[in-house]
């Protein structure tokens, strides 16, 4: 890939951020804190601060490669080959060049022209959306400068909300989406995510990995770290008003699961023990 031009962003004058991680891992919750920070992060966002039509984006290229964001095989398979990184890189590309700011969010309104007038200005900027996690070394070749802020937790208790999220679903009558009922499959989902963030490191080193658990256990501090890291400049107030959006972690997950079962799932994923995570 490293042959593949770049593009500027040209509505902007600094690289974005991308917040990525498994769903349900705590990154809406950093994305919250960190737009409380100073972090652009669109306008149109759902209430997981996700921009829809980067979503829309993402998994229309997924639909292509007949993937999903929980079943990501297929895609990964296809841009592990040269050809299918080319073609994903270029598709990402013909995104920026069209209208970047709309994929973001934006309006044409007043507020719209106001927000695209700070990016202009040098405000700092990015997304966060999951799916993103996968496409992160196709946007390096967008955005080669990027900063990369992955959250990881403990892939449990990301697969276990998974699955609880997708059961709620089911019961409200929504169509089911396969193989999310298990708790095995939505583990090594959640796994899968946390490796293909990994591999950033391969592709830059403007990439921070924090695990939500610190975050919820020392908010300040780490979220002290990450607006340096995201070249942020909070006041104090403001860095002690997104420490304080933070909600302390709840183990109740860690109850409902046998500590049979805990142990057999473990032992068969070791990327549980590396990432710290008994």
């Amino acid at each position: 890939m490293s042959g593949t031009p770049s593009v500027s962003p040209g509505f902007a004058r600094r690289a974005p951020v991308l917040i990525i991680g498994a769903h349900r891992s705590g990154t809406t919750a950093t994305a919250r804190a960190l737009h409380l920070l100073g972090l652009q992060l669109g306008q149109r966002l759902d209430s997981h601060h996700e921009p829809r039509a980067m979503q829309r984006l993402h998994e229309q290229y997924l639909e292509k490669t007949r993937a999903s964001w929980h079943q990501p095989e297929p895609f990964l398979q296809s841009v592990v080959t040269a050809e299918g990184a080319r073609d994903c890189v270029a598709y990402l590309q013909d995104q920026a060049h069209r209208d970047f700011p709309h994929v973001l969010g934006y309006r044409n309104n007043l507020q719209g022209w106001w927000l695209r007038q700070r990016l202009r200005s040098g405000s700092a900027w990015g997304w966060k959306e999951p799916r993103t996690t996968l496409f992160v070394p196709f946007w390096l070749q967008v955005f080669p400068d990027a900063l990369i802020v992955e959250i990881v937790r403990h892939p449990l208790a990301v697969a276990m909300s998974i699955r609880q999220r997708e059961l709620k679903f089911r019961a409200k009558g929504d169509q089911p989406k396969a193989g999310l009922d298990q708790l095995d499959h939505c583990l090594r989902l959640a796994l899968t995510y946390v490796e293909a963030g990994e591999r950033v490191q391969n592709y830059t080193q403007n990439y921070r990995r924090v695990r939500f658990e610190e975050m919820q256990a020392n908010a300040h501090k780490v979220l002290a770290d990450l607006a340096n890291f995201c070249q942020l400049r909070p006041t104090p107030a403001r860095l002690t008003q997104a420490a304080a959006s933070i909600k302390p972690e709840n183990s109740e997950w860690r109850k409902s699961l046998p500590s049979e079962a805990a142990r057999q799932l473990i032992s068969s994923h070791p990327t549980v023990e590396k990432l710290g995570y008994l």
